[in-house]
């Protein structure tokens, strides 16, 4: 965002939209010249900095310029030269002055300050620098950090908008893509929100501060906040209704969109990997299911189902193949809160869904959901075993299905060698279903080791190779997994016992293991 007074805005009728910078040479020559600036007055005083950039005004828009160093100066880092603290420094000056009565000399000033610098133990000069070193520019410029300029004018762009969009009453959007991290970041940011689901993908709804009872600037910083979310994504739309009190508090229209607008905006990337969880609980459950590894991949707020006209977010979501369910965790509730989520969860069609409740919060309320949803009451912390239990429960059942459909159907198989992982991902079927297959069925040319296909005829010639290494003479279980592997085989042990071979140890180093034939 910008300081207010550096918004520039254009008003038709009922309508209100920023005044873009144009990624035109001139504006990107500016914005060249004033990182240089930055860049080249490290370790100097911020005061300076500022007259450099004063000087400019007179060439160039006044209210751009001073955009574009809000936002440089977020990407510095300042620090104060005083050696001691400014504040208790000036004070002992004016009590000390005020006793003796105010120096009108030079060399009077000098002797005020001897007396001071000796009280506090420094010397004159970094009593002098100390004196209004946490003024803003006697700062010193420590480091910064540089960027492109056609980046620094696109985030001037975005936050211009985001100085428009702290003054709204509601911001409504709609986006394609994108949406797992933009409800996160507004569940994060503490937002009141509505979401309903569309033709061109999902609508929300967000109130706005000025909505509210009374105008709270943290909610609309948080409001402006969430804007470069939405515009990360490659398809996105907005409208917001912005109060504009020189207008005498007329309601104005925004709108905006990534076709005609996208190209002047800049999102901040931000790491997919962050995971940000409401409660430890939901934190703590997390852990410790991924440490588990079942084979069920835990994803935090997974994509939004819909409920009616709307959608919800749940918790969390267990998928493993095609096979997938989701866990809703009601913990603190409010009466309104918790009649609404079980209306929610009562209107969730076609899905899997296990609910867990904190046990002294949720009562038997949640009872109302009835058979269709699992619901599994908890205290202090969410126990595995009854999850666990279910999860295994639905993958035996799929199991069973896949085994039945897949003992009909003809395997086309084109490798010498072919793990059930991989037959399973071909077919798109749970590893376990593909395994039980592969001990039932019979496969032409090929041999069954453990969940491992191989041809009859890759066999032979690694045995072939193996033969003629021992008639050279000795071969230890190293030698004999390189042989193997290099043939293109894997599973060196279950080979080596196929084609009737044995592993001698004589310690636990595997080149001390001899291989020879069985009797």
């Amino acid at each position: 965002m910008l300081p207010s007074n550096l918004l520039i805005t254009r008003r038709w009728r009922d309508r209100i939209r920023p005044v873009y910078a144009q990624l035109s040479k001139e504006n990107l020559e500016v914005a060249k010249l004033l990182i240089k600036i930055y860049r080249d007055y490290v370790g100097k005083k911020k005061g300076k900095i500022n007259e450099v950039v004063d000087g400019l005004e007179l060439n160039f828009d006044h209210r751009y310029l001073r955009g574009l160093s809000v936002l440089l100066d977020r990407r510095c880092q300042f620090e104060s030269k005083a050696v001691i603290d400014p504040v208790k420094a000036r004070r002992q000056v004016f009590k000390i002055a005020h006793e003796e009565g105010l120096p009108i000399t030079q060399k009077a000033r000098l002797v005020l300050l001897f007396q001071v610098a000796t009280l506090l133990g420094v010397t004159v000069k970094d009593l002098e620098v100390s004196l209004y070193g946490d003024l803003d520019e006697e700062l010193i410029l420590k480091n910064f950090v540089s960027i492109d300029p056609e980046a620094l004018v696109k985030q001037y762009n975005l936050s211009l908008t985001q100085t428009l969009l702290f003054h709204s009453t509601e911001l409504t959007f709609t986006v394609i893509e994108n949406w797992q991290y933009i409800f996160r970041q507004i569940k994060w940011l503490g937002l009141i929100y509505t979401i309903w689901r569309s033709n061109s993908g999902y609508k929300v709804k967000v109130d706005g501060p000025t909505s509210l009872f009374k105008l709270n600037r943290r909610y609309g910083t948080s409001i402006a906040k969430l804007l470069p979310a939405i515009v990360q994504s490659q398809r996105w739309s907005l409208n917001a209704k912005i109060l504009r009190y020189r207008e005498d508090r007329m309601l104005l229209n925004l709108e905006l969109n990534n076709l005609k607008h996208g190209g002047y905006l800049k999102a901040k990337k931000t790491s997919s990997k962050t995971e940000v969880y409401d409660s430890l609980v939901e934190q703590n459950f997390a852990n410790r299911f991924k440490a588990l590894n079942t084979g069920w991949m835990l994803t935090r707020e997974p994509e939004p189902l819909p409920v009616g006209k709307q959608v919800m977010i749940p918790d969390f979501s267990f998928q493993k193949g095609d096979l997938r369910v989701y866990m809703e965790v009601v913990g603190f509730w409010t009466p309104q809160y918790l009649e609404e989520k079980v209306k929610k969860l009562n209107m969730v069609d076609d899905v899997d869904m296990i609910v867990v409740a904190d046990r002294h919060l949720a009562c038997q309320k949640l009872d109302r959901i009835g058979k269709k949803l699992n619901v599994i009451y908890y205290h202090r912390k969410v126990p595995l075993s009854p999850i666990l239990d279910y999860l295994k429960s639905k993958e035996a059942r799929l199991v069973k299905k896949q085994v039945k459909r897949l003992r009909g159907e003809e395997f086309t198989l084109q490798k010498s060698i072919i793990e059930a992982k991989e037959l399973a991902e071909k077919m798109g079927v749970l590893k376990d279903a593909m395994n039980e297959v592969l001990k039932e069925k019979e496969f032409h040319g090929y041999i069954r080791l453990g969940d491992m296909l191989i041809t009859k005829t890759k066999l032979k010639q690694i045995g072939d190779k193996l033969e003629k290494r021992l008639e050279e003479g000795e071969l230890n279980l190293v030698e004999a997994s390189d042989i193997i592997e290099n043939a293109g085989g894997r599973r060196p042990t279950s080979i080596l016992d196929t084609l009737g071979y044995k592993v001698e140890w004589y310690g636990i180093d595997p080149k001390s293991a001899k291989i020879s034939r069985k009797n």
